[in-house]
């Protein structure tokens, strides 16, 4: 069998354009991939972890004091800290808010600055800096650590702002699953002032069946994108959407959705006939693909955290949308609504067309006005993300 698989990979590496297929890659692509930004690719460990931090003009290891047992232990209290709810009591939401601060203080003391001093990311960026000259950033974490907001990691307290001690005051972050996926996210065809189809799926995502922020979710969308189509109710059947998607440059999941850690491809959205799987959504063909929006799902909650944490935005870049936005954990209703409204317009073209090439700098500065608006409460404005190129 092992000789079979090693004649047919030498089959496919003898096309044109497979010479590396399931290859790593080598230290030269992995630096030219660095040409947008720095690339870190994070390896947790029982007995040590280190960063690789790849740039054009090199690959440093960077030497991380943290282990995949402390990481364990931060991840689930800081998951239980953001899994408080508005009803709980103001003792608690207090306790949870400190978790926080404290969890994302801790990211940047251990893993976020090193990084970013050896990624040459040592300055905040300059007030007034245009959005088209923001430092891109992109993270790779394995094990405990993908459960975690790098993207948010600072000293985010009030007394603290404006000192440059956190991402979001250096670089504009991405996420992606590996360089091998980043670099096959780029290879898709970007548009600028593309004029859709654009696509809103649209499911109850409020308790008891309640419509919750996806209405609002879609009506933003609409206030901003003419000749948006909209499947939604009773409408929106797996096989329903999954033609629409075949048409779809974007698409924006206003629905729940469960990512599966320990089976990428059995993560799911829900749907009104049963759960559109992200394997299913691989299968398709999705030639337009450009943007997929799912800022009202969430992850799976679990007593015990897998070796590995995908989230639906990496699974949704993997099946072939070269950028997602999304949330790591259950956002906040209201503010989910305004990132949608504020991400479309800024987003918008003039006529009636979106470009999203620059899609990672928009959520960073919308993420940034978050901040501001919500200084107390980092669980409302770190969720968010961008994954893919």
């Amino acid at each position: 069998m092992t000789e079979e698989w090693q004649r047919l990979l030498a089959r496919i590496r003898g096309f044109d354009g497979f010479e590396h297929f399931l290859l790593p890659p080598s230290a030269e692509q992995m630096r030219r991939e660095a040409k947008e930004g720095p690339i870190v690719l994070i390896n947790i460990d029982r007995l040590r972890s280190d960063a690789l931090v790849v740039t054009t003009k090199g690959i440093e290891l960077v030497e991380l004091g943290v282990t995949e047992g402390q990481l364990a232990l931060k991840a689930r209290q800081f998951l239980a800290a953001v899994s408080v709810d508005v009803g709980d009591s103001s003792a608690r939401r207090k306790e949870a808010a400190e978790t926080v601060f404290d969890t994302l203080e801790w990211l940047w003391d251990t893993i976020a600055e090193p990084v970013l001093n050896a990624a040459g990311l040592t300055r905040p960026i300059p007030e007034g800096t245009p959005r088209a000259a923001v430092p891109r950033l992109w993270w790779s974490a394995s094990g405990p650590l993908a459960h975690l907001p790098l993207h948010a990691a600072g000293h985010h307290r009030a007394a603290e702002l404006g000192d440059g001690r956190s991402v979001l005051d250096r670089a504009a972050s991405s996420y992606t699953p590996s360089i091998r996926a980043l670099r096959h996210a780029r290879q898709a065809p970007a548009t600028r002032g593309g004029r859709g189809p654009f696509l809103a799926v649209r499911q109850p995502t409020g308790a008891d069946g309640k419509d919750g922020a996806s209405v609002a979710e879609v009506q933003a969308m609409a206030h901003t994108l003419r000749g948006l189509r909209i499947v939604q109710g009773a409408e929106a059947t797996v096989e329903r959407v999954r033609t629409e998607l075949s048409f779809a440059a974007t698409v924006h999941f206003a629905c729940h959705g469960m990512s599966d850690a320990e089976d990428p491809s059995r993560s799911y959205l829900d749907l009104a006939d049963g759960h559109l799987a992200v394997r299913d959504v691989a299968r398709g063909h999705l030639p337009h693909a450009q943007l997929a929006v799912l800022l009202a799902c969430h992850t799976t909650r679990t007593d015990r955290l897998p070796d590995e944490a995908v989230h639906l935005t990496s699974a949704f870049q993997t099946a072939g949308y070269p950028q997602v936005v999304g949330a790591l954990w259950e956002a906040t209703d209201l503010v989910s609504v305004r990132l949608t409204d504020r991400l479309y317009r800024d987003l918008r073209t003039y006529g009636d067309g979106l470009d999203v090439t620059d899609t990672a700098r928009v959520v960073h500065g919308i993420v940034r006005g978050l901040r501001k608006r919500h200084p107390g409460s980092p669980h409302v404005w770190a969720p968010y993300v961008h994954t893919g190129r």
